[in-house]
């Protein structure tokens, strides 16, 4: 699962990134697995606390606002979350400091 979070990443950022440690937190289930609302919810949110301490967040950040992610946490932020903040539209994107 681990490559489905850091595929095509650079190899620096998929070996300092915490996401390493437990990616099927970042990535979710796999697509045949339908995760209700509320897990993944909570799923999300741990995801976001762990990019806030990442030591490459921000290079995830960069990353992530070029590759435009379809699913996934990056950098604290979901891939909906990051076409918004990529895209320019809105102020209420947080941060992924913010958002954890």
């Amino acid at each position: 699962m681990l490559a489905s979070v850091t595929e095509g990443m650079p190899r620096h950022l998929v070996e300092r990134a915490a996401c390493r440690l437990d990616p099927d937190l970042h990535a979710g289930p796999d697509v045949f697995t339908n995760e209700p609302a509320d897990a993944k919810a909570a799923r999300e949110q741990v995801a976001r606390e762990v990019c806030a301490e990442c030591p490459v967040w921000a290079s995830c950040l960069f990353y992530a606002l070029d590759a435009r992610p379809e699913s996934g946490v990056w950098a604290g932020l979901t891939s909906d979350e990051i076409a918004t903040f990529a895209g320019g539209q809105g102020s209420s994107t947080p941060t992924p400091r913010e958002a954890a």
